[in-house]
């Protein structure tokens, strides 16, 4: 986006229009809400419903590992309650203890009442509801529970004799925190790593939206000064134009009075060189003045080949009979721009002039309409080409020529990019593969203006 800024100095108020672009950091902000954000959002879900799935699989492989134990040991319990061998039965149980996969194990009878057991146990299961459960319904049933003050997990695993008759049950009792341990660790290492990535973002995108902003903030300073030098040498060509103008204005019809009174051979010489100077003079007064002006007054739709052909003409009229051949290859079709058609065509009479005083024996002028969006006036000669030494950005500085001494001024190609800037389009200057110079002007492509207002108007 393009603003122009005006300046005021006392009370003669003198409009400078400054192209300055305003930046700022929206990709930044894009990537965050719009890439970040929602990456993390989504990978902290996708990290919460995995945890859940791990969570669940922790649980049932820690339930599988009870009814493995209650699996192993079911047979001998269930010969040693048949023949009423309580030890052998405790025995049993202890050795389950030991192993330290279980917190407490017991066997009950068929009324709940406990048999042996070891470790943290219930003494009476005769008012559970689980345990009614498991005695009529005959099958494993298993929940969280309360057992001596602590939180358990208790499965109940009925106790059958080799004819599958019911003849007790056993609880195995594992601590609740077991099964939160188990995966605690896991969970933590999974979101204290999300937490690192996350912050990692941020950090390194709130350390490129900082140097991002520093750097913006160099380039606008930098700019606002060319802008504000700009402006000065624009403010102090328009006030030595204005000075110059009317004396210029004298002296060219006073010499012309004075060869109209000395008609002798040298007198008419010497007067022609002082009117030849004069309007030397004159064209660097209006480059001045050209250059002082306003970018930008009034846009409207126009052809951008039809410009050309009148700046062509413009340029034309300047020239001597041995000056270079000025070739015009450009499409039939008009190629609509909006634009500051005067101002533009100022623009195209500068580049032509300038690309005429380079070329050798001839300047041709394209354009390159491969792009929908926009399109490229393409200036060539056939001249000498850039110095090497020559950048584009000292080119097109005032006052800049590489022209001797006495045949250039320096404006022409400022006043240049001057106004494709103001007309948000790119001004290049390039040495052309087959020797010379590419001057290249790049302009915002616009619909047919009928058509364009048609639509608007729907």
């Amino acid at each position: 986006m393009y603003t122009y800024v005006t300046f005021n100095q006392g009370e003669d108020v003198t409009k400078r229009y400054i192209l300055q672009r305003i930046t700022s950091p929206s990709w930044q902000r894009a990537f965050l809400f719009y890439l970040v954000l929602p990456l993390l959002t989504l990978s902290g879900l996708a990290i919460g419903v995995a945890l859940e799935q791990a969570r669940e699989f922790q649980d049932q492989r820690l339930r599988d590992d009870l009814k493995l134990v209650g699996r192993a040991i079911r047979l001998p319990l269930s010969d040693a309650l048949l023949s009423d061998d309580i030890p052998r039965v405790q025995a049993h149980l202890d050795a389950v203890f030991e192993l330290g996969r279980v917190y407490g194990a017991s066997v009950y009878d068929t009324n709940g009442e406990l048999v042996a057991s070891a470790g943290v146990t219930e003494l009476d299961l005769s008012e559970s509801v689980l345990a009614e459960q498991v005695v009529s319904t005959g099958e494993q049933r298993d929940s969280y529970r309360e057992v001596a003050g602590r939180d358990v997990f208790s499965q109940f695993i009925p106790v059958h004799d080799r004819a599958e008759r019911l003849i007790g049950f056993m609880q195995l009792n594992r601590r609740a925190e077991d099964f939160q341990q188990s995966f605690s660790r896991l969970e933590r290492i999974a979101w204290v790593s999300w937490s690192i990535v996350a912050l990692a973002l941020v950090g390194i995108l709130a350390v490129g939206y900082y140097r991002t902003r520093q750097q913006q903030r160099l380039e606008l300073n930098t700019r606002l000064r060319e802008h504000e030098k700009m402006a000065a040498i624009g403010q102090l060509a328009r006030g030595v134009a204005h000075e110059l103008g009317a004396p210029l204005t004298v002296i060219s019809g006073r010499a012309k009075r004075l060869q109209g009174h000395h008609p002798d051979a040298e007198s008419q010489r010497q007067l022609s060189a002082i009117r030849g100077q004069v309007e030397r003079l004159t064209r660097l007064v209006q480059q001045l003045l050209d250059f002082s002006r306003t970018p930008i007054s009034e846009e409207g739709y126009e052809s951008i080949a039809e410009l050309v052909r009148q700046a062509s003409v413009a340029v034309q009229h300047e020239q001597k009979a041995d000056a270079p051949e000025l070739v015009l290859d450009l499409p039939d079709t008009p190629v609509w721009v909006r634009v500051d058609g005067s101002r533009l065509e100022l623009a195209l009479v500068n580049l032509l002039r300038n690309a005429m005083q380079a070329a050798t024996k001839q300047v041709r002028v394209t354009m390159d309409l491969t792009s929908q969006a926009q399109c490229t006036v393409v200036v060539a000669d056939d001249g000498q080409g850039l110095p090497r030494t020559s950048t584009m950005e000292h080119l097109v500085e005032p006052f800049t020529t590489t022209k001797p001494i006495g045949e250039g001024t320096g404006l022409g190609l400022a006043i240049v990019a001057h106004i494709i800037d103001a007309h948000e389009g790119r001004f290049t200057l390039q040495n052309a593969t087959s020797g010379g110079c590419e001057a290249r002007v790049t302009l915002p492509r616009q619909k047919h203006p009928a058509k364009t207002y048609q639509k608007e108007n729907q």
